[in-house]
Formats: C-alpha cells, sequence, structure tokens
C-alpha cells in the first residue's frame, strides 16, 4: 500500500515559511514551543454498543509554531507530537503527527494569494467523531492536503477567485479503502450595500472528483482445497455543485453568512472478485460488477456570529454530499452546531457546545455502503490562564452514536484535564 511521503509535507511547510519571509524587511515574527499534559478518562474506547472498553489515557504533546506576519505576508507552520499511552489496553499506545502550513500573500492592491498544506499519521479509534460524527477504528491513516488560492480585485464592488484543493488518505489495512479527492472552485463576490448594507453576494461553482481504492484476499478451505478470493473495488464520484450566498454585518457583534443551491453526483463502482484454489492451481475467471449511480441535491449553510466584550455565540448549520473517511462511500452530511463562550474572569474562561450530524447514503445507489448515522456530542469547559506561561483546562463531552442501519446505539463519557506551557522565544 503506498504512503505518504513526509518529505512532502514538510517541504511545502517549509517552501512557504521562506517564501512568505523573503522580502519582508518589518515584520511581527514568533517562534513558539509549548507542551501539553493531557489525562483523560474515556468510558467507551471505540464507541461500541456492546463491548465498552473504559481506560485513562495520558498523552503528552509538543509542539512547535512558527509565525511571521507583515503588512502584506501572514505565514504560520506548526507541527505536534501526540504520545498516547493506555492504563490498562496499551495496544492502542501510539504516537500521533500532526504539521501543518499557511500562507496569505497580497503582493499588490489587486491581487491576494494562499496556500495551505497539512500532513498527518493518526491512529487513535475514536479521532473522527467530533469532526465527522462517523466512528472510524485504529486503523493507522496517513493524510496530507493540500491547497491553492488565487483572488483578484476588478474594482471596489467586484473581486473573483479561483480554489485548487487536493487530499489523500492512505490506511495501513488493506480492506479498509484509500482515498483521493480532487477540488476547484471558481467563485465571484460583488458589494451588495446599495441594496442591503454592509452586504457581500456571491456565486460559487465547484467541481470535485473522489477515487476510492481497496484491494485484499481472503484464504480459506474448502474440503481439501485450499482457497484464495482476491477483492479489487475502486469507486469513483464525479462532483458539481452550484451555490450563492451573503455576508452581511447585522451590527458591529453580529455577522450572518448563507449559501443556498444544487449540486448533482455522478458514481461509479467496479467490483472484481477471482477465486484460485490449491491443489491443483486452478484460477477462475474473475467476476465483474459495475454499476453507476445519478443523484441531485441540496446544498446549503449558514453562520450565524456574535462577538461581545466578553462573550461569543456561535450557530451553524451546513448539508452536502461529503465523502466518508475509510470507506467506499460518500454521505448527505448534515450538521448543527450551536456553541458559546465566556470570560467568567480576568483569566477564566467558559464555553458549551451541543452539535449534532447526520450521514446518510442514497438509498438507491448501488455504488455506494449504506450508512445511516446519527450522533449527538454536547460538551463544555473551563480554562484558566495561571499566568504567561502556563494554561490549566477541563473538558466533558457527552456522545451518542445512533447507527440506524445496524441498528445499534452507542454512549460515551469523555472527560480531560490539561496542563499546557508555552513560550515565546522571540518575544
Amino acid at each position: 500500500m503506498k504512503q505518504v511521503p513526509m518529505r512532502m509535507a514538510l517541504g511545502l511547510i517549509t517552501a512557504m515559511v521562506l517564501g512568505g519571509a523573503h522580502g519582508v524587511t518589518a515584520a511581527d515574527n514568533q517562534l513558539i514551543t509549548s507542551v501539553a499534559l493531557i489525562h483523560e478518562y474515556n468510558d467507551n474506547l471505540r464507541l461500541d454498543h456492546t463491548d465498552e472498553l473504559s481506560d485513562n489515557i495520558t498523552t503528552v504533546a509538543p509542539k512547535l509554531e512558527l509565525v511571521h506576519n507583515s503588512e502584506r505576508y501572514r505565514v504560520r507552520a506548526d507541527g505536534r507530537l501526540d504520545f498516547y499511552r493506555y492504563e490498562e489496553y496499551d495496544q492502542f499506545d501510539d504516537t500521533d503527527q500532526w504539521y501543518n502550513g499557511f500562507l496569505d500573500a497580497t503582493p499588490t492592491e489587486r491581487w491576494r494569494f494562499g496556500a495551505e498544506a497539512h500532513f498527518s499519521d493518526d491512529n487513535r479509534p475514536d479521532r473522527d467523531i467530533q469532526e465527522t460524527g462517523l466512528v472510524l477504528s485504529n486503523i493507522r491513516r496517513k493524510r496530507i492536503n493540500a491547497g491553492t488560492s488565487a483572488e483578484y480585485t476588478f474594482s471596489e464592488m467586484l473581486a473573483g477567485g479561483l480554489v485548487l484543493e487536493f487530499n489523500r488518505e492512505d490506511f495501513d489495512d488493506p480492506e479498509t479503502s484509500d482515498r483521493r479527492d480532487y477540488h476547484v472552485v471558481l467563485g465571484l463576490t460583488r458589494s451588495l450595500d446599495a441594496w442591503l448594507a454592509r452586504t457581500t453576494g456571491r456565486l460559487n461553482l465547484g467541481y470535485s472528483h473522489y477515487e476510492f481504492e481497496r484491494e485484499f484476499d481472503r484464504t480459506g478451505t474448502l474440503g481439501f482445497l485450499e482457497v484464495t478470493t482476491l477483492v479489487e473495488d475502486r469507486s469513483e464520484v464525479d462532483y458539481y455543485s452550484l451555490t450563492a450566498g451573503t455576508d452581511t454585518a447585522l451590527t458591529e457583534k453580529v455577522n450572518l453568512s448563507v449559501d443556498l443551491g444544487g449540486r448533482y453526483a455522478q458514481s461509479q463502482r467496479e467490483l472484481q472478485v477471482s477465486r484460485s484454489y490449491v491443489p491443483p492451481l486452478i484460477t477462475e475467471a474473475p467476476l465483474i460488477t459495475d454499476e453507476d449511480y445519478d443523484s441531485f441535491g441540496f446544498v446549503g449553510s449558514l453562520t450565524f456570529t456574535y462577538r461581545g466584550e466578553r462573550s461569543r455565540s456561535d450557530v451553524f448549520l451546513s448539508h452536502d454530499l461529503t465523502p466518508v473517511s475509510g470507506s467506499n462511500a460518500t454521505a448527505n452530511r448534515t450538521i448543527a452546531r450551536v456553541s458559546g463562550s465566556l470570560r467568567l474572569l480576568e483569566r477564566l474562561h467558559g464555553n458549551v457546545y451541543f452539535q449534532w450530524y447526520q450521514n446518510l447514503s442514497e438509498q438507491d445507489d448501488p455504488t455506494q455502503q449504506d450508512i445511516d448515522t446519527q450522533t449527538w456530542n454536547a460538551g463544555g469547559g473551563l480554562r484558566w490562564t495561571l499566568n504567561d506561561y502556563l494554561d490549566l483546562a477541563a473538558n466533558y463531552v457527552y456522545t451518542i452514536v445512533d447507527n440506524r442501519e445496524a441498528g445499534t446505539t452507542a454512549y460515551r463519557n469523555l472527560a480531560t484535564l490539561q496542563l499546557e506551557a508555552h513560550h515565546d522565544w522571540l518575544e
């Protein structure tokens, strides 16, 4: 199985830092090192509805971050290692790696360029539940994301841009699908102040191509024969979307952003199964199944944000067709999230949130894996800034995973206590 080269991700990040800093004299630079000590109690490690494994987990997470800000350039690069150890179930012990790079450049008054890169190597069994609402078992995943964008301002009223993105996921398990994503978005923004005060309108035309692939074999017996079954499973999805939206500053503290539109997706799947028998060596002709499916759907998102002097609250709603990590599948994903934070004291902050995910595959689509899952996450926490170098945080999350396709429901309580030390060496 192919692996994502770490040198590629690190090279992209290094290029961003050096490229963004070149030719700039007056700038704000930071070199931040930090280390976090995290203790967790998790009463359902795998979010399993029957075999609920509970354990205490200790994580040590050192991090290095480089920041460069100037009048025309903003650059950030960081890397983090998570060394986590389980008190009882040490088969889950591992080390995760996370590397990120970001560049935002405005070399002229009309042009703006951006670039991002991400590389991760992770293996925790509950890693995706709060990001996607789906459970991904502890199978090592290497992932790289890279993207670039360009925007040109035609006038005070009109601007246009292009976004290109690539995503790649590789798993160590041959029965888990590897994935490739390619994205292109053309966008146009226009000031609508003549009709609505402090409002910008936008129009986005997008295209995405998803590729899923897995190849594995299984060996069994049939009487005195040894039977080997080889499975080659490949899927492709072409996705087109068109959305229109607005971004409105209702007041100095309140902002509303809305995008609505539609999408069209075309899916294809080729499943090839062949068998060989020993002894004697006999190989059957492969059985090939080809399926295709077309679908139309709604695409939309809404973001409401309030920013006060001591508090902040956010509401986020979205619906779209998205690929599912580790599966030969896409799903219609609906997200509802409400969150709020409050500065209780000068150095003490509190936060609460609730989020709901629904992942639902097209019922009549023969090219996709059947998915029908709803997930609820509710939690909150406190963060206390002890001094300029130490932060103490405590958080709690309650999770419900309702797998309606399998007819099962899993529950989880997760409590964490984190002490983080950090220092800016260029301060």
